[in-house]
Order: structure tokens, then sequence, then C-alpha cells
């Protein structure tokens, strides 16, 4: 969120030594600390006692200085910023081999493994990369952690820290993916003990593994940075579901992109109404963020009427105070397609206004840790409507505050300062919006959570699938009274397994128009049962089973749903 017209305020705040040169650790982090403390909006939000966190930070920048250590003042700065739990606090400097050293010292070595959490509280392995650590002691994809040197593992992430995160983590959610990240990575040489519990064994096993050098692969393998592709708008009709599809992946911040994004996402919504698309799925997930004006008027498409968007505010260093901002704020016209001010607006506000064009159909909206800043604003915006719910494994990433400003620590040609905000975007009761608070709670929150269990983890890792996307289509489907694309069809239906031909795992999909008993078997050519994978009182719905058919020869099978009388068979190939 970077407002352009806040001149005057740009002015009080470098008039308030905000660029200050510095010489030595201690000095550049009192002068930064004295500033960032005083000028940080969210102090009394978040609760920050800033103080404590002084009596902290400055004994490691002391040790730091004193051993004329880079690496070691960088982590304490680190350290400092990740206590705003504020994803718009962040670096910018030229100390790529600082923070090279850094990193490493801290994360350089890995184990071999990452996991994450299911909805029944087991923490999995959701990869254990082949040759590492964890792989040679015969722990397995989705192998369920137990311990972590003798303690519950639970216990032992919530101590872990999260300074290596591709940016602070503002949500408890947020930090918790991280902190299920780093679990399997620390400084090499470094050994843990772990026991855990391989998929389909009764044995618990129990392994002492120490790090080696991957060269960052499980960090980069679970990587949530921000994705900044080139494309800002994709659109297209998804199949076989009929459902319009809109991935934005940022607001840009450069008038000729300004316009030519606007363009693509009203345009797409136009043509799904001509070709009479029935629900549309509005794909949030890696949204960066960018210009508010734009964000707001993508919301007006949305709305019939013109309703706030948000009112910005930011710290006023004179009367020590959060103010409204006292500049009138640019709307993007969708007659000119430019960014003007609404001077007709009080100064400060932002509004969604109607854009000659109203899409009034069901949707849902999906969204991510890594959908940040102004990319939070539209679904923030979408989530007030009845017909939009948002459709999603975790929330967005809750900074939403007004952008950006920096702290020189040193200033060029060994730059190093800090940005972060210096306002926040409120609503019309003065309430911070979507920026999390004392307790990291904040953001665009799901309605609908997607489960994450067994099933959708192999689904995820193994398959590749979009899981997400699945579900949003799913959603669309009950909201239209469409409990399946083939509604209709009587009886159950069985779905071709995918991938077929397969040699390890394959998904099956069935779906039951009723409640009813249902048994999936799976069958060889002369139609003897070899295994028994559903035998149960099944609701009306839509339901997956993955199979593993390692243990069988190559050649022909069947799959076989028996279910309210009805039986469907499919074939299959082990190859």
């Amino acid at each position: 969120m970077k407002p352009k017209a806040f001149l005057m305020i740009a002015v009080l705040l470098a008039s308030a030594g905000l660029r200050s040169q510095t010489n030595g650790f201690l000095q550049a982090y009192d002068n930064m600390h004295k500033s960032f403390s005083k000028y940080y909006p969210f102090t009394q939000w978040k609760a920050i006692k800033w103080d404590d966190v002084n009596s902290w930070i400055r004994p490691m920048i002391q040790d730091a200085e004193s051993a004329g250590d880079s690496a070691g003042f960088y982590i304490a700065l680190k350290s400092y910023y990740d206590y705003t739990h504020d994803g718009h606090v962040g670096f910018r400097h030229g100390w790529q081999n600082v923070l090279n050293e850094a990193r490493y010292r801290q994360i350089g070595g890995s184990y071999g493994f990452a996991v994450t959490q299911l909805d029944d509280g087991r923490e999995v392995a959701r990869l254990v990369n082949p040759g590492s650590p964890a792989y040679l002691a015969g722990m397995r994809f989705g192998a369920t952690i137990l311990e972590v040197n003798d303690k519950p593992v639970g216990e032992v992430l919530d101590t872990l820290p999260v300074l290596w995160a591709e940016m602070v983590p503002a949500t408890l959610e947020f930090k918790k993916i991280n902190q299920r990240r780093f679990l399997g990575r620390g400084p090499v040489g470094q050994t843990i003990k772990v026991k855990f519990l391989n998929r389909g064994s009764s044995s618990e096993m129990t392994a002492t593994l120490t790090a080696v050098d991957d060269n960052y692969l499980t960090y980069d393998q679970t990587s949530m940075h921000p994705v900044e592709p080139v494309l800002g708008v994709f659109s297209r009709v998804l199949q076989p579901s009929g459902y319009g599809y809109i991935k934005m992946n940022y607001e840009a911040a450069d008038s000729v992109q300004i316009r030519a994004d606007y363009l693509a996402f009203k345009n797409a919504l136009i043509g799904f109404n001509q070709q009479g698309v029935k629900g549309l799925v509005l794909d949030f997930r890696v949204n960066s963020g960018g210009n508010d004006g734009l964000a707001a008027a993508i919301a007006g498409l949305f709305h019939p009427d013109t309703v706030l968007y948000e009112i910005q505010t930011w710290y006023n260093p004179n009367s020590d105070t959060i103010e409204i901002m006292p500049v009138y704020v640019e709307h993007f016209d969708p007659q000119t397609l430019k960014l003007v001010k609404r001077l007709n607006y009080p100064k400060g506000y932002l509004y969604s206004e109607p854009q000659g064009f109203y899409y009034n159909k069901p949707m849902v909206v999906m969204v991510n840790p890594r959908n940040i800043s102004s990319g939070e604003g539209v679904p923030m915006m979408l989530k007030k409507l009845q017909r939009a719910p948002v459709v999603s494994f975790y929330g967005s990433n809750g900074s939403f505050g007004m952008v950006d400003w920096s702290i020189y620590l040193f200033t060029p040609p060994d730059s190093l300062h800090v940005t972060f905000p210096f306002g926040q975007s409120v609503d019309g009761n003065l309430v911070v919006q979507l920026d999390s608070d004392s307790l990291m709670s904040g953001g665009v929150t799901p309605t609908v959570r997607v489960p994450l269990n067994d099933t959708v983890l192999d689904r995820l890792y193994i398959d590749s699938m979009d899981v997400e996307l699945n579900y949003a289509v799913k959603t669309l489907n009950s909201m239209l009274g469409i409990w399946d694309p083939l509604a209709g069809v009587p009886g159950p239906v069985l779905d071709q397994n995918i991938p077929n031909p397969f040699r390890g795992s394959t998904l099956i999909t069935y779906r039951l128009p009723s409640e009813t008993f249902a048994v999936l078997d799976f069958l060889d050519i002369t139609g003897r049962i070899l295994q028994t994978l559903v035998s149960r009182q099944e609701k009306a719905g839509t339901y997956d089973v993955f199979f593993n058919g390692s243990s069988y020869a190559p050649g022909v099978y069947f799959f076989r749903l028996n279910a309210g009388g009805s039986e469907v068979t499919r074939k299959c190939v082990i190859d």
C-alpha cells in the first residue's frame, strides 16, 4: 500500500532525523531504535513493549560490536524486527555476504525433512528428501513426527525462531507454518533426536540426525516468498465445471500496468457474463500488493454502490498521535483509466466506487499468507458480500498498513536500512483493518477451511494437485445447488482413477447422490476381490480414496463401487 500523495509527511519524517549517518553497530542500533520505536504506528495495536525488546536486543548488538561480528549484528536486528510480527517490516541493503553468513550460521544445515500439521493435530512429514539424514534413518513421506529431543514435537515447534522466513510472519498461523519448515533445519553439524511413525507401520522409530549442507534444498522447496510474476491478471474458464477463474498476482504500481491490469480484470468479468458462466473463482493466493487505488477499483466491480475501502492514517511526530492523512487520496477512474484525486471525499478517505459494470453472481475467494498488503484489500471487501466466501487452507498475511518509510542504519556506500509502515489502514470506526494484533490475529481469514488430511497431503505433494482450487469449485457447486457436475445421473458415480496407468499411488473419486452403504473393492482380471478399500455408511457427497498398488504385479485390474443397489466398475492398469 503506497500512497503517492504524502510529500508533506515525508518532509516531516525526514526532518525528524530518520536518515542520519551513523558509525558502529551500537550507535547505529541506538539511533534506529530511538526512531523506530517512536514512529512505528502499530506499537499500541500490537502491545509492543519497546523497553523490554531493547533490553533483550541491545546486549546482542554490544556483543556483535565487541567481536566485530557483522553476521551477529544482522541476526540481532532480524530478531528485533521479528518482534513486530509485521510483514511490511524488512531490510533493504547491499549486505548480501553478511546475510549469507548469518543465515548459514543458523539454518545452513538440513536434516532432510519438513512437516505440516493435519486437521487431526498430527505433525507429518510433507517431504523427506532421498539420501538425506532423515531418509537414511528410515523416515518416509507422511511419517508422523512424535518427539524431538525427547520432547513432544508440538512443544519443540513452539520454541523455534522464524528469523529466516522470507518475510516477518504477521499471524500466528503463518509463524507456525514457518516453524514447521525450520524444524528440519539448523546449523551444519547440529544433531537432533527424532521419534517418528511411518505410514502403515505399527513400530515407532527413533534416530539421531546430523544436519548437513544441502544448499538450502528444503528451504527452497518450502519457500513462502511472495510471487511477483510478469502477468498481473490471468483468467480462463475452468473445465469441466465451466466456472470463471481470475488470478490476480499484484496490484500494479506503474500507471500503464495499472490500466492494463484493470482492463484485463474487468473484461474477464464481462466475458464470463457474456458466456453465461454461473460462478467465479477469484485467486489472490500470491498477490503481493501494490496500488490501493487499483485494489479499491477492482473491489468496486462487485459492489453496486460506493463503499468505504479504508481511511489512511499516519503517525504525526509533531503531535505524537496517529492522525488521518491530511491529503486527498488517489482513486482509479474507470472513465479516464487514470489515478485521480477525489476532492469531493474527505482527506485520507479511499472508496470503492461503481465501475460501470457490476458482477453479482456467486463466487469464492482464495487467499494465502503470501497474499499481503493491498493484495489483501480486495478479498477483505469481497468477504463482506454474502455470495463470496473465502475458501483456503490459511488466511492472508495480515500486513495491511501504509508503507513504506525507511530508517537508515548506515547510509551509502555501506547502505543498510529498515523499511516499515508509516501509518494504519482503518475502517469507518477508526479501527485497524487486517493488520495482526497483539495475539497475532489478523488478515482475511477463511470462511471455509479446506480440509488437510492424509489424502489431501498425497494430492498436494505427490500428485501436485491444486486442492484449494478443487475445493473452491466444490463450494461453488454447493452454493448453486449442484451436488456434482454429473447431477441428474441416477445412482453412484465412479470416476476413472488418476493417474492411469500407475505404479505407486492413484486417486479414486466416487460420488453418492444420497446417504447409503458404500463398498469400494479392488479386483483382479478374474473378478477376485484383492482388497476392500471402503466399507461403510456414507452421506451424499464426493469422496476421494488413495490406493497404493506397488505390491501388485503389473497388469489389468478393476475398481468396483457398490452403493444404493447399484454397481459401477472401472478398469485400471498397473505398469
